[in-house]
């Protein structure tokens, strides 16, 4: 094939994910059924929905964002923290998925330009007391703003919520870190814990995100409060508290192997409790919604982190090893013919 037979290949390919999103810009919005659940307990979700860019080829956002909203309203989360969206997928999820309320700016600009991190979160629950955005620099109020290393602007959007039905609040702070500079990284968390400290109240927080960093970068270890004396407050991750020191990967280049790095995260504030965390792992005849998993937790508002927290784990990381084992459930979006849909989860089977 000669190089302009090649180019007008290429050409067309684009042209055809063109028309493709733009034959059904939306699409129509669909129902979700939330389970009913004690006015205490809350489901949360993390999802990198990795970005709408030409370069994914048969993994473009218009060949699977249906798969996203499927993902989503199958976890059927009472708050979620989207990374990576740019203005028309977040726009498209909206119109899908109109059962919830969202806050979202881009990092370019503080508008609707580049990709943003996006807070979901349900209408009929919450009620939104205050929203921002900060970036991650010297000047975390300046839109676009950039100086530890990063390439890109790096941002976390957070909400302010009230549960309707018990006046309890909520802090919710959803983040995509640098993936290339761990100076940028450590830096963050700094930044990250000086805001959530000055928030000037008691009420529990959550931390949600794309890291890029494991669970034992340097980075992380100053939110665990291990390593340092002083923090300004200190979290416990969801997965790690319910399934100590089993790193499970989150980020799979569209390929759906588990063996890559765990770093998507939840991480919660010591007055809030973990009843469970999964990754799910679901896909549709070989195509994946995403190049990561989402991870899902539930949480329960008022009392101790579960009691097998991270601190614990990393003391007793031999003793566990030895003693458990991983099982792996297979896992499918809604097959087309039956609609019907097998619940994906990864199970931890540990002796107490």
């Amino acid at each position: 094939m000669g190089h302009l037979q090649k180019i007008s290949v290429y050409l067309l390919i684009i042209l055809l994910v063109i028309l493709s999103g733009c034959s059904s810009r939306y699409s129509e919005p669909r129902s979700i059924r939330f389970k009913s659940s004690q006015p205490s307990q809350i489901k949360v979700m993390t999802f990198n929905i990795r970005t709408q860019t030409i370069i994914d080829g048969p993994n473009h956002w218009n060949y699977r964002k249906q798969l996203v909203t499927d993902v989503i309203a199958n976890n059927s989360a009472d708050i979620i923290g989207l990374q990576e969206a740019k203005n028309s997928q977040f726009k498209y999820i909206e119109s899908v998925l109109p059962q919830y309320a969202a806050y979202a700016v881009g990092r370019s600009d503080g508008g609707h330009g580049g990709e943003s991190c996006p807070v979901l979160y349900r209408k009929d629950r919450f009620r939104l007391i205050d929203a921002g955005t900060f970036w991650f620099s010297d000047t975390p109020s300046v839109a676009g703003s950039k100086d530890w290393g990063n390439l890109p602007p790096r941002i976390c959007s957070w909400i302010h919520l009230i549960e309707t039905n018990t006046g309890s609040g909520l802090y919710v702070y959803n983040l995509h870190l640098d993936n290339l500079s761990q100076h940028s990284r450590e830096k963050s968390v700094q930044l990250l814990t000086e805001k959530i400290a000055a928030r000037g109240t008691k009420e529990p927080f959550i931390v949600m995100g794309d890291f890029n960093m494991e669970i034992h970068n340097p980075a992380m270890r100053y939110l665990n409060r291990i390593g340092y004396e002083k923090p300004l407050l200190g979290s416990a991750d969801a997965w790690q508290s319910i399934h100590p020191n089993r790193s499970l990967g989150t980020r799979h280049g569209f390929k759906g192997r588990m063996s890559g790095p765990q770093i998507d995260h939840i991480r919660l504030s010591s007055n809030l409790q973990v009843l469970d965390a999964r990754i799910d792992v679901r896909h549709k005849n070989g195509r994946y919604p995403s190049d990561h998993f989402p991870v899902v937790a539930n949480i329960r508002l008022g009392g101790p982190l579960y009691s097998r927290n991270i601190t614990a784990a990393a003391r007793t990381q031999e003793k566990i090893d030895s003693l458990s084992s991983i099982t792996q459930k297979n896992s499918f979006l809604p097959d087309s013919s039956s609609g019907q849909v097998k619940r994906p989860y990864l199970a931890v089977k540990s002796i107490p």
